[in-house]
């Protein structure tokens, strides 16, 4: 499924990277597709922009982006 197709404040489970502090994993939240980005925010409020036809996966109760095939 495209991430423009998954419901408006769906948790999203993604890889974020922060200088000096390497990547970690983080439950994040979707907001919206505007354009050709997504508005994702981090648990910290830092935004995230992912292009809105990411394919993402239902894993339980939040979306993973999907492994490349």
């Amino acid at each position: 499924m495209k991430l423009y197709e998954i419901p408006k404040g769906s948790k999203i489970l993604l890889t974020v990277v922060e200088p000096k502090k390497g990547g970690s994993k983080q439950m994040c939240t979707f907001r919206h597709c505007d354009g050709m980005y997504s508005l994702i925010i981090t648990p910290r409020g830092d935004a995230v922009h992912l292009g809105r036809n990411t394919e993402v996966v239902l894993v339980g109760d939040h979306y993973e982006v999907a492994p490349n095939v």
